[in-house]
């Protein structure tokens, strides 16, 4: 097997795993919320869920960045594109994804700092008393993550970016 196809059965399983991460912690809030509104409709309240939903939100938000960047989902203006050549839309192409990658390089190292400092006072909510380090760790070790498929996104072919945006991962 090349290491072209073991690369890409390790996208196809990483991205799989990634989906399948977010959706269960997608559907954890989703049953939460559930269980707090029947619950509330009968005057009880869950102390500390509001934070338990606030740190899954963020964990789920993450989770979904690489899977984004891996399909070249994030928001673009096309307003220009009709007008523009072929030779400019390649300089576009080039400089757009390289200063997402600038962009993406900073968030990460700025939520690691973050995190360092978090874990340097062992911060952590105040009712449910969820540490606040491991959630920015993981925020951004996504945000890692999805720093070298920004970067292969300046090689890849419009040919190629538009059947990644339609692959079902």
């Amino acid at each position: 097997m090349s290491i072209s196809n073991q690369l890409a059965r390790f996208r196809d399983y990483s991205g799989r795993a990634l989906v399948a991460f977010a959706s269960i912690v997608l559907f954890v809030i989703m049953w939460l919320t559930v269980v707090d509104v029947v619950l509330r409709y009968n005057n009880i309240s869950i102390t500390g869920l509001f934070e338990v939903i606030e740190v899954l939100m963020g964990i789920l938000v993450f989770a979904g960045v690489p899977i984004i960047t891996a399909k070249d989902g994030h928001v673009a203006v096309t307003i220009l594109d009709t007008f523009v050549g072929r030779r400019l839309r390649l300089v576009q192409k080039i400089s757009v994804n390289l200063i997402c990658v600038t962009v993406l390089s900073t968030f990460a190292w700025l939520l690691w700092v973050k995190a360092d400092g978090l874990a340097g006072y062992n911060d952590v909510t105040l009712f449910a008393r969820i540490p606040l380090a491991p959630v920015c760790y993981f925020m951004s070790v996504m945000t890692f993550i999805s720093i070298p498929i920004q970067f292969a996104m300046v090689f890849l072919s419009d040919e190629r970016l538009e059947e990644l945006k339609s692959s079902r991962v």
